[in-house]
């Protein structure tokens, strides 16, 4: 627990802003999240949880609440998106879940949008809704609100997502994005109920509950899962994205599939059949963002979490769990704070640890959903091949060690990451240096009363 209470305004209440709200207040810190909305809306779309995200939440003792809301993946199987043609399968063992420590799960994004704030709201945590922040000041350390009132803090947390209005005061960048046609993508989210496809033979096969079930196409990837209950079959598609942007496309909205002008030749009959039986179709154009090369503006005052510091290619595999890890991170680093005189270097230790953590999951996505959206034609053989290849052997121990490193090297790299122990390792590191300038300042601010000599008068 920290040994001075810091004020900290969060400006997002999504996943990200809630999760790193909690963390902050479980460290003691008094926490503000500002929304622009009444906080009501929860998505329906499902959401992955990795180990290295599932290991945080079960340290957080949300173990429980989770296992209500959730239910394990052991396995994933892949298609190729036009011909339908069966690539492969990889199976996470139990011995490989229990080397990465905690299990893959999937749940809906909505769900654990209401457990964070559940327990957020629970620990002390002020909500402001119906807010819309306009601004903030990196050196005043304030957010300025529609209607004019100004809001002080000592840390300013940007966890206003993908387009996030703050962003630019950290990283110097207007925010201009590219405009090139195929600088977009596209993101759909969608259910489809489980009866609908028991009734049909060929989808009856997509009803197992533990198998994610992905089709890389030319230009897109599509994938689904049953959610907890097993009631629908959630399913979201990414594609590059071609086509005229017209006024709305970059917020998310109820809409057909028609007004996005998906190309319906490139999908194989399953997900032709799955787009027919869709319900709850939502969905928005993403413009491609630069990369981030700093996490917190130059004063010290305004840092970023979640897609508002790593705007991934939408649907990323790592985009909530790295909001999670940024949320532990700030959280268990704010925990050993003794003074507000520290904030510079705690707010730059975020930066060391989390900066070269996001910078390769980034790269990484961007090469996976390069490779699985692969142009039809000779790229997209090649790719099939090397996959088929690779996926013959299934789960991991029965690989060499060459398609080991291929399959699993990278993806062991990020799903074992421990981001509290991160944040433990550079306590150890710094942890003397930091005591001993406390206990200097605590000396120096002893007032030694100076004795008058005594009078005889």
């Amino acid at each position: 627990m920290a040994q001075v209470s810091l004020d900290f305004i969060i400006v997002g209440g999504s996943i990200a802003g809630v999760a790193t709200a909690y963390a902050l207040r479980e460290a003691g810190h008094n926490v503000l999240v500002i929304e622009r909305t009444d906080g009501s809306s929860r998505s329906k779309g499902g959401l992955r949880s990795p180990p290295n995200m599932s290991k945080i939440l079960n340290q957080w003792g949300l173990g429980p609440a989770l296992a209500k809301i959730s239910h394990k993946c052991t396995s994933f199987k892949m298609r190729n998106g036009g011909s339908g043609e069966y690539i492969g399968a990889i199976r996470m063992t139990d011995s490989f879940l229990l080397y990465l420590l905690a299990d893959f799960l999937f749940m809906q994004h909505g769900h654990l949008h209401t457990l964070l704030y559940d327990v957020a709201k629970e620990a002390g945590v002020r909500f402001l809704f119906n807010t819309e922040v306009t601004g903030a000041d990196p050196v005043e350390g304030t957010v300025t609100l529609r209607g004019g009132d100004v809001v002080k803090a000592d840390v300013i947390v940007a966890a206003d997502g993908h387009d996030s209005i703050l962003r630019p005061l950290v990283t110097g960048d207007e925010g201009s994005v590219d405009e090139l046609p195929g600088q977009r993508y596209l993101s759909l989210a969608f259910q489809v109920p489980t009866d609908a496809l028991r009734e049909d033979g060929e989808l009856a096969l997509l009803t197992d509950p533990l198998v994610w079930y992905l089709w890389v196409g030319d230009g897109y990837i599509f994938h689904g899962n049953l959610v907890v209950g097993g009631q629908d079959f959630t399913v979201n598609l990414i594609s590059k994205y071609y086509s005229p942007v017209s006024e709305g496309d970059d917020q998310w909205q109820h809409r057909s599939f028609d007004e996005f002008k998906l190309d319906y030749s490139k999908f194989e009959p399953r997900i032709l059949k799955l787009l027919k039986l869709a319900r709850n179709v939502a969905g928005r154009v993403y413009h491609t963002q630069p990369t981030v090369d700093s996490i917190v503006c130059e004063n010290s005052r305004i840092v970023l979490v979640g897609e508002a510091g790593h705007p991934l290619v939408p649907g990323s595999r790592h985009s909530t769990s790295l909001a999670i890890e940024d949320a532990q991170t700030l959280g268990r680093l704010f925990s050993h704070i003794k003074n507000k005189n520290q904030l510079p270097q705690f707010l730059n230790a975020y930066e060391e640890i989390r900066q070269p953590r996001v910078s390769t999951t980034q790269e990484y996505e961007q090469r996976q959903f390069g490779m699985f959206s692969a142009p039809a034609g000779p790229p997209m053989i090649q790719r099939d091949a090397m996959m088929r290849a690779a996926l013959a052997y299934e789960d991991w121990e029965h690989m060499d060690e060459d398609t080991f490193k291929m399959v699993w090297g990278n993806e062991l790299t990020l799903m074992g990451h421990d981001a509290g122990e991160q944040v433990d390792d550079w306590w150890t590191q710094w942890r003397s240096f930091f005591e001993g300038k406390e206990r200097t300042r605590q000396r120096d601010s002893i007032q030694i009363p100076v004795l008058q000599p005594a009078s005889y008068d």
